[in-house]
C-alpha cells in the first residue's frame, strides 16, 4: 500500500495568499488535497509543513492526516520531502508526492497511477496529459534511501530520473495533473476546474478521443457534427431563454459514441468514462441510444436529438427516413427503432416549439 506525501511548507510568495488554506469548494484547498488522497484508499498521509504551522496542522489533523513541521522549510521543497519521507512507515510500497497547490485532480486518477504501480512496484509512475508529465508521481520505495541520503540542496528531478529504464510515463486523461495554484490566476483556474470534474472538458475529449480513436477517422468526424449540431440546438434555446450546461452538452456529443467499436457500444462508454471520473458525462453516453425523455428538455436529450440528426459527418434533416430504411433492414430491431424515432420526434418538437423556428430555420 502505498503513502502519501503533501508538501505545504512554503511561503507562498507568488499568490500572496497562503495557499493550503484558500476555498475550494466547501472546504480548503489542503482539506481537499487530503480528501483526494482518502478517497483514493490511502491510509497514511503526511503533510509536512513550515510557515504557519500552528495555523495549518490543526485543520491537517482533523482532515484525517498528520502534520510534519519541518524547521528547515526555508531552504525549499526539498528539504521538506526528505523530512517527509525520512518519517513514513516501514513496509510500505512506495508514496504519491502532490504539493499542496495541486488539488484538482480526480480521485479516479490516483486509482489508474496505483494499479499501474501493483504491476511495476520498482517503477517510477509518472502521469502525463497530452505528453506533459505533471503530478502526482508515484515513488517507489526503493527510492526513499536515496532521498533522505541526498545532500540538502540536490535536484529531486534528477533522482527520479536518473534511472529512465525503470520510469513508467502513464497517460490519464486529466489536465488536472498540470494545474496549480502558484498564482491568483492560477487558482481561479483551480477553483473552476475543481467545480467541473465530473465533466470532461475538451482538451481531455480531444485526448480521450486521440487515445481510443487513433484509426477510427469516420466516427471521430461524426462526433464533432454532433457536438457542433447540438451546442446548435443549445444556442438556439438559449437565445429563448432556456439555459442548458453546454460543457455537459459538448463533452457528451464528443464522447457518446467512444466505445462504437464494441458491442451494446452505449453501456461500455458509460462504464468507460465512469472509471474516468467523468460520471455526468457517463450518464449522457449511457441513454445516447434509448432515451425515455423528462418532461422538460434536458442536455441528454439535446445530444440524443443531434446524434440522431446525423449520419456520420453530415447533418441529415430528414431523419425520419433513415429509421425506416434501419427497421427494413434489421425487421428483428423494428419495435427500438421506430422508438428511437418516436423519441426524437418528440424532442423535435419540443424544440420548435421552445425556439418558434423549424429545425430547418435553426439548423439551416
Amino acid at each position: 500500500m502505498p503513502a502519501a506525501l503533501i508538501p505545504a511548507a512554503g511561503l507562498s510568495s507568488r499568490m500572496g495568499r497562503y495557499k493550503p488554506l484558500l476555498p475550494l469548494g466547501r472546504t480548503t484547498m489542503i482539506e481537499t488535497v487530503i480528501d483526494l488522497f482518502k478517497a483514493a484508499g490511502i491510509r497514511e498521509i503526511i503533510v509536512v509543513t513550515g510557515h504557519n504551522h500552528d495555523q495549518l496542522a490543526g485543520t491537517v489533523e482533523a482532515a484525517g492526516a498528520r502534520p510534519l513541521f519541518n524547521p528547515d522549510y526555508a531552504s525549499g521543497m526539498f528539504s521538506s520531502i526528505r523530512n517527509g519521507v525520512a518519517t513514513l512507515s516501514s513496509g510500505i510500497e512506495g508514496f504519491f508526492l502532490l504539493p499542496a497547490d495541486i488539488p484538482a485532480i480526480r480521485p479516479t486518477t490516483l486509482n489508474f497511477i496505483r494499479r499501474k504501480f501493483e504491476a511495476a512496484k520498482d517503477s517510477l509512475i509518472v502521469p502525463a496529459f497530452n505528453g506533459q508529465t505533471g503530478h502526482p508521481p508515484l515513488i517507489p520505495a526503493r527510492l526513499i534511501p536515496v532521498i533522505t541520503g541526498a545532500d540538502p540542496d540536490a535536484n529531486l528531478r534528477r533522482i527520479l530520473f536518473s534511472d529512465p529504464s525503470r520510469i513508467i510515463q502513464l497517460p490519464v486523461h486529466d489536465r488536472g495533473i498540470l494545474m496549480d495554484a502558484d498564482t491568483p490566476e492560477g487558482y481561479q483556474q483551480i477553483k473552476q476546474k475543481y467545480e467541473r470534474l465530473e465533466i470532461a472538458d475538451e482538451a481531455e475529449c480531444r485526448s480521450i478521443i486521440d487515445r481510443e480513436l487513433p484509426d477510427a477517422p469516420a466516427i471521430r468526424a461524426h462526433l464533432h457534427q454532433v457536438c457542433d449540431t447540438a451546442l446548435t440546438l443549445a444556442r438556439a434555446l438559449h437565445s429563448c431563454g432556456l439555459d442548458f450546461d453546454t460543457d455537459i452538452i459538448r463533452a457528451g456529443a464528443l464522447l457518446h459514441d467512444i466505445k462504437r467499436k464494441e458491442a451494446h457500444h452505449a453501456e461500455a462508454g458509460s462504464r468507460f468514462l465512469k472509471a474516468l471520473g467523468f460520471q455526468k458525462i457517463a450518464d449522457v453516453t449511457a441513454v445516447h441510444m434509448d432515451l425515455t425523455p423528462g418532461p422538460e428538455l434536458d442536455e441528454t436529450q439535446i445530444v440524443f436529438f443531434a446524434d440522431k440528426l446525423c449520419r456520420g459527418d453530415q447533418l441529415e434533416l430528414d431523419y425520419s427516413g433513415r429509421f425506416h430504411e434501419k427497421a427494413r433492414c434489421l425487421p428483428h430491431a423494428e419495435k427500438e427503432i421506430f422508438k428511437r424515432l418516436e423519441t426524437a420526434q418528440h424532442i423535435h418538437a419540443r424544440i420548435e416549439s421552445a425556439v418558434g423556428r423549424s429545425l430547418r430555420e435553426i439548423l439551416g
